[in-house]
């Protein structure tokens, strides 16, 4: 399951309740939207080398931070309107992970008002927070690691009008055949142990979870 946050380009929450059969995590190197929806003439924007003549030019060279992802060295791609576009690649978070936290678990609180397989999975992952048990391990130590391409579109006069990115997900399909199963309720279990298994994702930092 994916869910988007706002104008932030990511996808903090990739499934906190494990994956089913008909809703695979599959590896994304092909790309992996990060918007539902995107305002502003990104087509034309990035239509390189057409009638629009855009020009490809090196700009914005800000410091790297070593975990929120910049624009840096982002490529500006400018149409015949004027309107413009900038697109950089890199690693890093979208936010703080205290914020991504809070947003999983207002997702787990939700679910776990339901019933069924999914609203058990998130009664027992509210059981293990309160109790300290919830296990989590970076994943990038499981060989799972990520890109995130950002692109910021802009009206002539520099006013926003939109954005949008892909993940390049590399490692991932590996990792959950090593590591996981997929049990008779559908969700995701942790093979080693045959607990509550899922993934939280905060940009390109993933998060394997055991409870």
């Amino acid at each position: 399951m994916i869910s988007p946050v706002n104008s932030l380009s990511s996808s903090p929450i990739l499934s906190l309740f494990g994956i089913s059969d008909n809703s695979p995590v599959a590896n994304t190197s092909g790309a992996e939207k990060l918007l539902n929806s995107v305002t502003g003439n990104r087509d034309d924007a990035l239509k390189t080398g057409n009638a629009l003549g855009a020009i490809i030019q090196l700009v914005s060279n800000q410091k790297q931070s070593d975990t929120l992802f910049q624009m840096i060295n982002a490529q500006k791609a400018y149409s015949a309107n004027g309107d413009y576009s900038e697109t950089a690649t890199g690693t890093g978070t979208v936010g703080s992970d205290e914020a991504a936290q809070k947003m999983a678990l207002d997702y787990v609180r939700e679910e776990a008002r339901g019933k069924g397989p999914e609203a058990d999975g998130a009664k027992a992952y509210l059981d293990a927070l309160a109790k300290g048990t919830l296990q989590k391990t970076d994943m990038s130590t499981m060989s799972v690691s990520a890109t995130m391409t950002q692109t910021n579109y802009y009206h002539a006069d520099g006013t926003e009008s939109g954005e949008s990115g892909t993940y390049d997900v590399r490692g991932m399909n590996q990792a959950l055949a090593q590591y996981t199963v997929i049990g008779d309720d559908g969700l995701l279990r942790d093979k080693a142990t045959g607990k509550y298994a899922g993934i939280n994702q905060n940009g390109t930092k993933f998060t394997y979870l055991v409870w």
